[in-house]
Parts: C-alpha cells; structure tokens; sequence
C-alpha cells in the first residue's frame, strides 16, 4: 500500500481558480486524500473537474473559519497544508512518512524546499531555506525547544510538512479560533504551538515547491495582511489584541503540557520578544544603502541587460544582487551534487503542469 494514502492534503484557496485546476488536475489518480476549502465568493464555474481522491468544499468563509472548521473532515493519520498555487513532490512526502513512522517522537517532518516562478518560458528557482537544520539536541522539552526557537538555522516555512494528525487539528483549532488585525502573525503562532508539542524533523529530500507566480493574498476575509507585523506590535490601538495573542498560545500550552504557567508565559514572551527584534533588524536592512540601491537597480534595469549580467557576474556577486535563481533543470542537478533527494519524475510533472498554465493565460491573452 502506498503511504501517501495515509495522508491528507489541504489546499486553502482563494480567488485564483486557475491554479485551483492547476492543483486538481496534478493530484488526480494520486493515492493521497485531497481537501480543498474554497473561499472564494463565488465558486468556480460549472466545468470544474473534481477527481475521486479530492473533496472540494466552498465555503466564503473567513479563513481563520474554514481552517478551524477543516479539521473535522480529515481521517487519514497524517496531513499536510499547501497552498494554491503550490506544489508537494509525492516522492518527498513518502519520505516524511518514512521517517515519522521510524521517530515517534516527532510530531512532523518537513524536507528541502524550492521557490520558483515563470518567466518568458523558462521555468527560474531556488532553494528556500538552506541552512534550516532542527533543534539543538539539548533542546529537549517543549520550554527548551520554544527558548531555542530562532536558533541559527531554525526551519524555515514550517508549517509545510506532513504532520500527525491530531496534534496539527489541536494546532489549528487554537491558532484560528480567533481573527487578529494582521495575518502575519498566525505562523508565528503555529510555530509556538507546534514547537512545544514536539520536535520536527527534517528529510534532505525536496518536499515543497513554493510558488512565486502570485503575490501573497492580502485582503482575504480572515487573512489581512495590510497591516505589518511591527506596525501590529507598536499600534497602541493594537495593544489589547497582542496581549490576547500572547494569551492563546499560553493557555494552549499549559492546557495541553505539564510546566507551569508562569514558566509557559516567559517563553512564550521570549518568542514574541524575539520576533520583534528581527523584525526590527530587518527593517533597518531594508532601508540601508545597498538593498535601496538593488530595489532601484532590480526595478529600472531592462529585462534583457538583467539577463546578460547574470550571465557574467560571478555567483558571489549574484548573491550581493539577488539575482541567485536559475533553471529548474538546473537547480535539480546542484541540489542533487549537496546530497539533497529531488523526485526527478515529479519535478518533471511539477514543471509540466507550470508550463501548461502559463500557456493557458497567454492563449487567453492574460
């Protein structure tokens, strides 16, 4: 029996009924369960196909709703979050599965990752999060862990992973049972929540393509991201609601562990304190001379010349400009020389079904 049919797969989606059937047509005959929960106002047309292995439900719920609501119509042991635009190599979360069934202690597994986008019919990507490795092996109890949380090479986007089933339900019913200004800080929470329950391992195998066809969905009911983390935090308007935020995830923690409340409170406000202080250093990155000086490079230059420098300048200096990307082919093989599995079956039929939207959209003149 193949693992994969012990695993769910949900697929928030919101607007973007393209890559909805992007998504359905890929996992159609897959052995792997499939939920789609649909918010979008109106529901696709009449012509959608939905395969036998996908349940799709509209709902144009708030997104904090859909996702509490969603846990009740997961069965298989294990599940797994993607969005819409996104891809899973199948062969990547076998090996999660692999290694979740050998650990038991692990309460999920996330492997490699792969950000990619479409551009003048080539396919461009890069590896997400190279340096993530897991927690220091003294970081063994759910305070450890939560005081140890942003340790150098802490995981990076980890919610995409296959996890166990209960915990990821208990997980999202407390992140989501209330609405919060600004979207940014729901990862936050499911990090905090997930942390403490236990580790999570990670596969060098390349799990997650992370598309960057789209800009993040910002206005979705539910999912506001208008609003930026610090600008949440320092908002005195905002005040009431951080401390209710800060007040979730300890009630969360102590309801389902053994330490103290006081002891969950200061890591928790560890965390929170942490987070505010890398915001901050980003922030004063992003207004120092050099990334102002590739934000107007990256916007002025022509296309053609952007090429022709990435052609010719050292990779050193390609990681001064950013300009790290290269094609997928590509990527595959390099990822493959650092010892990283890559599906090469999947990554053929990931970049199959990429071509064949973009082809789509221009047919149509979009």
């Amino acid at each position: 029996m193949d693992s994969l049919s012990r695993l769910t797969i949900v697929i928030p989606s919101y607007c973007r009924p393209q890559y909805l059937r992007r998504q359905l047509d890929f996992w159609a005959g897959s052995d792997v369960s499939v939920l789609v929960i649909d918010g979008s106002p109106t529901a696709p047309s009449d012509d959608i196909v939905v395969p036998k292995n996908v349940s799709y439900v509209h709902d144009p719920a708030p997104f904090t709703v859909r996702m509490s609501n969603c846990v009740h119509r997961i069965n298989t042991e294990f599940v797994a979050v993607l969005g819409d635009d996104d891809f899973f190599s199948s062969g990547g979360l076998r090996d999660c599965i692999t290694r979740l069934d050998a650990e038991k202690g692990l309460v999920g597994c996330v492997g490699r990752s792969v950000r990619f986008f479409y551009q003048d019919g080539r396919i461009l990507a890069e590896q997400r999060d190279p340096d993530s490795t897991e927690f220091p092996s003294n970081a063994v109890t759910g305070i450890d862990r939560l005081m140890s949380m942003y340790h150098p090479g802490k995981i990076g986007a980890l919610f995409y992973g296959v996890y166990r089933t209960t915990a990821w339900s208990d997980v999202v019913r407390a992140t989501y049972s209330r609405s919060f200004a600004t979207g940014y800080i729901y990862d936050t929470v499911i990090r905090t929540l997930v942390t403490y329950r236990g580790p999570v391992g990670i596969v060098e195998s390349v799990v997650w393509f992370c598309s960057s066809e789209n800009p993040p969905v910002k206005g979705a009911p539910g999912m506001d991201r208008h609003v930026g983390f610090l600008d949440w935090l320092r908002l005195p308007e905002n005040a009431t609601e951080v401390r209710e935020c800060e007040a979730l995830m300890i009630d969360d923690l102590v309801r389902c562990g053994a330490d103290s409340r006081e002891d969950v409170s200061r890591a928790v406000r560890f965390v929170m304190d942490e987070l505010r202080r890398r915001y901050e250093i980003k922030e004063a990155r992003q207004d120092s001379l050099k990334v102002r000086a590739r934000r107007v490079l990256m916007r002025r230059a022509p296309r053609w010349l952007k090429r022709l420098i990435k052609r010719l300048i050292p990779s050193s200096m390609g990681q001064v400009v950013d300009w790290t990307v290269v094609e997928l082919d590509d990527l595959t093989g390099r990822l493959g020389q650092r010892e990283i599995t890559v599906d090469c079956a999947d990554v053929a039929k990931i970049a199959s079904a990429v071509r064949r939207s973009h082809e789509v959209k221009i047919s149509l003149g979009n």
